[in-house]
């Protein structure tokens, strides 16, 4: 890569990030190119020259910000830690985009958006599915899930709880200072009611 590609790569990642610090803090709806190009420390120009318009640059940090959030599991769900604290983390790890942008829902741009759509669907299927496929299987394997229950049985399950365990903050708060409330959550996730 040459310095003028090295630099106009830099200046893009500057202008995700203040983009996505200002999506946090603001919502997507109230925050403008000004706005972003100010914090960033470039010219408006220069984000309409890197990224077309407002609707592809927020299309443009969801992607980025989703690959980073998928990066941060991956690597917890491939550690070298013991099966079960992988677990602990992923099911109990507080979901970055909770409570973020301004409460404007990730899935409205998503369902609003094709290519965010395509986007999603693609990483879904190439890395996300994989993924918890083997790390569930590596559960299975080492004895952690009852045989009893197919893969797709323990996926699903898994879905539900951390979906649900997330849909109420106050439920995230609460375990989040109770290290008891939560080896208890997942011990009756791994081993259900009999143990």
């Amino acid at each position: 890569m040459d310095g003028f590609e090295k630099r106009k790569g830099q200046k893009k990642e500057s202008i995700r990030r203040a983009a996505l610090e200002l999506f946090q803090s603001y919502g997507f709806r109230k925050v403008s190119v000004s706005e972003i190009a100010r914090k960033a420390g470039v010219s408006q120009v220069t984000i309409y020259n890197h990224f077309g318009s407002k609707e592809a640059l927020v299309r443009d940090v969801l992607q980025w910000y989703s690959l980073s959030i998928l990066e941060k599991y991956e690597k917890m769900m491939t550690s070298d830690a013991p099966f079960l604290e992988r677990l602990e983390s992923i099911v109990f790890e507080k979901s970055e985009a909770i409570g973020q942008f301004q409460g404007e829902l990730l899935q409205a741009w998503i369902q609003d958006d094709p290519d965010m759509q395509a986007f999603i669907e693609d990483i879904f299927a190439k890395r996300v599915t994989p993924l918890i496929k083997t790390f569930f299987e590596e559960g299975l394997r080492q004895g952690y899930i009852d045989q009893r229950f197919s893969l797709e049985t323990v996926i699903f399950y898994f879905e539900i709880i951390r979906r649900g365990f997330f849909a109420m903050p106050e439920l995230a708060e609460k375990a989040e200072h109770d290290p008891a409330l939560i080896k208890g959550l997942l011990e009756l996730m791994t081993y259900g009611l009999n143990g």
